[in-house]
């Protein structure tokens, strides 16, 4: 009897010779234990493990780190500028006015924007949370008689007065420091990197993390006045240069 057709066929079977049934039942049973597994395949990192999205990160410790403590310190490292758990700074500083520069930077300081609005990588939210942190941040109480936070700059010759009497202990006479005290503040690479304003906060905060005084402890029992602390920037301002040795005049504020 001639066989037929179909005589002989058996399961078809891979090129390894294992039957393809069985490899799509495996196939299937895996599918099936990744759903019933909610999709957590084996060294998939869990949810609260995975690194959240930049614009997600809610945590001020971490925005603070990764934002402002290079510059400004962590509150026990020393930065290049002034701390930001300094009381008396924040405390002539109005909280707006810190959102704003953080929102917008101060190009004149070298401090770029942060606002994602302006090219930076902070949303709104996440500089509201820098902002009122570091606000509640600062432990001790400010002086209660702290000069305003900006001014008119005053005049030079007067600036020059009040500089010897507050200032040239640490940083001589003509402003180009002592050694073992202090640096210049007059060097015009110094003063082409700093607006007035910042020479009048840190004129008023001091830096109390590098030793320098802040403006009610430089001279015992007399605290320099606003109007001294307009004289002396506009003192210092007057050391500027352009970028062919000549002076510049101080900018008005």
């Amino acid at each position: 009897m001639v066989a037929g057709p179909e005589a002989g066929r058996g399961n078809p079977t891979s090129r390894r010779g294992v039957p393809l049934v069985k490899i799509a039942a495996l196939s299937l049973a895996c599918l099936s234990a990744i759903a019933l597994s909610g999709c957590d395949i084996p060294g998939r990192p869990k949810k609260e493990d995975r690194r959240p999205e930049p614009h997600h990160v809610t945590d001020f410790k971490t925005l603070y780190s990764q934002n402002c403590a290079g510059c400004h310190g962590n509150g026990q490292s020393v930065g290049p500028v002034i701390a930001m758990n300094d009381p008396l700074y924040l405390s002539i500083l109005p909280k707006e006015q810190m959102r704003q520069i953080v929102t917008n930077g101060r190009a004149e300081n070298g401090m770029p924007a942060f606002a994602l609005s302006n090219g930076g990588s902070l949303t709104n939210e996440q500089i509201g949370i820098i902002v009122d942190n570091i606000y509640a941040w600062a432990k001790n109480p400010p002086p209660t008689n702290a000069p305003a936070y900006s001014a008119p700059l005053g005049d030079v010759a007067r600036g020059a007065a009040v500089f010897a009497a507050n200032c040239a202990s640490c940083h001589g006479a003509d402003g180009q420091g002592l050694k073992d005290k202090a640096g210049s503040v007059v060097n015009p690479a110094y003063l082409g990197l700093v607006s007035d304003q910042y020479l009048r906060t840190i004129t008023i905060a001091g830096r109390n993390d590098l030793g320098c005084p802040d403006f009610a402890s430089r001279v015992p029992g007399k605290a320099m006045t606003s109007e001294e602390i307009s004289d002396v920037v506009a003192w210092l301002a007057s050391h500027r240069e352009n970028e062919f040795g000549q002076k510049l005049a101080p900018a008005q504020q």
